[in-house]
């Protein structure tokens, strides 16, 4: 996860309506959120090689692309929102346990709490994929789909982002979801499957 300083769409100069980053305790790298984290790594890693390769990365394009049956114009710029997203300091291989173990050393820090929400701006404008300030129950199925989890799912964890049932995910919602899923503990927390349902518990 690349940081990506871009303009918050607002949220900086509006009143939080929920927890900011660096009010949150410093995890301690429970099992549950180990298991959130290891569900996110096999969502990236598409092919299922115990890796995220640029591989992976293109399938999720094309896979979104395919869904939302997009144009070579709309792809390009999918394309190159999501380049920008991962970075040119991305390595070429990222295994399970690094992911985790990276994670849990990072979004403990005080710098990477501080711009937490432009990363999610950059995250959410991948899958506004009509640049409309919204996120449509298809945009959300396309990134279900292009993760390759069962776009069965994705209307319920769509139903649980969109608090105020308009039928939509706003940045705000969104930005609320995603820092519940990534910066809490709580097996029981509402958020918990925004990548889809989490893997069982290893041994």
């Amino acid at each position: 996860m690349a940081p990506v300083i871009q303009l918050k769409q607002g949220l900086a100069k509006q009143p939080w309506h929920f927890r900011k980053p660096i009010e949150y305790p410093q995890l301690t790298g429970s099992d549950h959120w180990r298991r959130k984290m290891r569900t996110v790594f096999r969502v990236f890693d598409l092919n299922g090689d115990g890796c995220i390769t640029q591989e992976d990365k293109e399938e999720m394009n094309r896979r979104t692309a395919e869904y939302m049956n997009l144009d070579d114009d709309k792809t390009k710029t999918v394309v190159n929102q999501r380049r920008t997203y991962w970075g040119d300091e991305a390595p070429d291989k990222v295994f399970e346990n690094e992911f985790v173990e990276s994670h849990l050393v990072k979004m403990n820090e005080i710098k990477f709490r501080e711009f937490w929400f432009d990363i999610l701006t950059s995250r959410f404008q991948m899958m506004d994929l009509n640049g409309d300030g919204l996120i449509s129950t298809d945009e959300h199925a396309a990134m279900f789909y292009s993760y390759k989890i069962p776009t069965e799912h994705s209307k319920k964890v769509f139903d649980i982002l969109d608090s105020n049932n308009d039928g939509f995910i706003s940045m705000e919602e969104f930005s609320h979801a995603y820092t519940e899923f990534w910066y809490t503990e709580n097996p029981d927390n509402i958020f918990n499957e925004c990548y889809g349902p989490l893997i069982d518990n290893e041994t």
